[in-house]
């Protein structure tokens, strides 16, 4: 070969090795760094430790066509208070490493707005059953969910914000609103402190909540479920109603079932730490601790500008007026109104206690039917008795005429007394005419029998 064409081929070839060297492709690695993605976003310096402490970080970038669902420095905050043992907190990170891609657009198009996907928890092969296959779930109104698979006490879902980077087929970071967890890792949840429920009826008291903090220490099942949520994974969002609310509903508070009232006092909390500002980008509904079973009690949270306004059935919309406290595992909000479930009133459960029956009356003795009258007696006339027919006579009884009764157009006119009583002689008249024509007409009415008789 000509050396003219030896340096003309290698003049086009050794860029092209140098370029093929330098590839991913080459070294079994895909062509992104998660530490240097998340470098860039400050909020997000804790969840990048943590993968680089639990070695997810060189997993993640190892493979293609992957996903993470990262979440801010306050989530984590939650996280590390629970004080996980070192293998179930990298459960609870591998468990947000999705084995697939997922960018908005293809959220936004799921067939039938639902997909499950393989976590890199699954795939370590530690994972129990189908624990670490998440169901991806686009809701009405566009909200996109990611949740554990399997029976409806997983622990709650993970609402997509925002994305952070995308590179096509590559890998997607993508923001949510909370941890994925594992049952496995819940269990491992420390128990709340004995006197959490002191503590927080306290806060609630001292900050405009008195009203509210006293009914929750009246309900010992509301009092219970707020002593958990503070101390299970994660954690606690607490909607305080000022005190001129609860007392403006207190009448109707005392009227509502012992059912009612546990599911209203239940409504103003929420088992997830949110912050000031996560809260203002959920822009949507979350499940109150009123959930349970088949019961979804949720509450719709959005942002009006720097105000949050929370959506339920009662007359006007409430509005978060105070941070009183913003401390993972536990979000106090002053509220300038009561939240009513829109599902507790629908199904009836929140109807007021029935009133006691009305005492009944003393029986009376039976009435008996009023004995069929011919004819109506004229108004002050009294009829009288009836008389027993005698044994026939021999001779027969002739049948008097009866006396036409007047139809009611021809009745007298009242007569123009201040006391309205007829005239004497009208009375009197009335009287015998309709003695004489009851008389009559029984006397022809029994004609009959008489002759049966004889």
């Amino acid at each position: 070969m000509p050396l003219a064409e030896v340096v003309t081929a290698s003049t086009v070839l050794l860029p092209l090795l140098l370029v093929l060297s330098a590839s991913p492709l080459c070294h079994g690695a895909s062509g992104h760094n998660i530490t240097a993605i998340l470098a860039a976003h400050p909020n997000f310096t804790e969840f990048s430790g943590a993968l680089s402490r639990t070695g997810v970080a060189a997993e993640i970038d190892r493979r293609t066509t992957i996903t993470v669902l990262a979440v801010d420095n306050v989530v984590m905050a939650q996280l590390q208070a629970r004080r996980l043992k070192p293998d179930d907190f990298l459960l609870v990170i591998s468990l947000q490493i999705l084995l697939d891609y997922f960018d908005a657009a293809k959220l936004g198009s799921l067939q039938g707005g639902f997909a499950q996907v393989t976590s890199l928890y699954q795939a370590s092969g530690k994972a129990p059953g189908s624990d670490g296959i998440l169901n991806i779930t686009t809701h009405p109104g566009g909200r996109v969910t990611f949740a554990q698979s399997g029976p409806s006490d997983a622990p709650p879902p993970a609402f997509y914000q925002k994305y952070i980077q995308e590179t096509p087929y590559d890998i997607a970071v993508l923001q949510v609103s909370a941890l994925i967890s594992s049952r496995a890792a819940e269990a491992q949840a420390p128990a709340p402190p004995p006197d959490a429920a002191l503590r927080l009826t306290d806060l609630l008291s001292k900050n405009g909540c008195g009203g509210f903090a006293c009914l929750l220490a009246a309900t010992a099942d509301a009092a219970a479920t707020y002593d958990r949520s503070i101390g299970a994974g994660h954690g606690l969002t607490v909607f305080c109603p000022e005190d001129k609310a609860v007392s403006a509903f207190n009448p109707t508070f005392k009227n509502l079932t012992a059912d009612g009232q546990l599911a209203l006092l239940l409504y103003h909390g929420v088992a997830v730490h949110y912050s000031e500002q996560s809260l203002k980008e959920i822009n949507g509904d979350v499940n109150t601790l009123s959930t349970e079973g088949g019961k979804n009690y949720s509450l719709t949270i959005r942002a009006d500008g720097e105000t949050v306004k929370l959506s339920s059935t009662a007359p006007s919309t409430a509005r978060v007026i105070k941070t009183v406290l913003d401390k993972a595992p536990l979000a106090v909000y002053l509220i300038d109104a009561l939240l009513l479930p829109r599902e507790l009133i629908n199904n009836g459960q929140g109807r007021t206690a029935p009133s006691p029956a009305p005492v009944a009356a003393p029986a009376h003795a039976p009435t008996l039917n009023p004995v069929p009258v011919l004819a109506p007696p004229a108004p002050a006339a009294t009829l009288p008795p009836v008389p027993v027919l005698a044994p026939p006579a021999p001779s027969p009884v002739p049948t008097p005429s009866r006396r036409p009764v007047p139809p009611p157009e021809h009745a007298p006119a009242p007569s123009p007394d201040e006391d309205n009583a007829p005239p004497a002689d009208e009375k009197n008249n009335g009287a015998s005419g309709m003695a004489s024509w009851t008389i009559g007409a029984a006397v022809a009415a029994a004609a009959p029998t008489i002759v049966l008789l004889l």
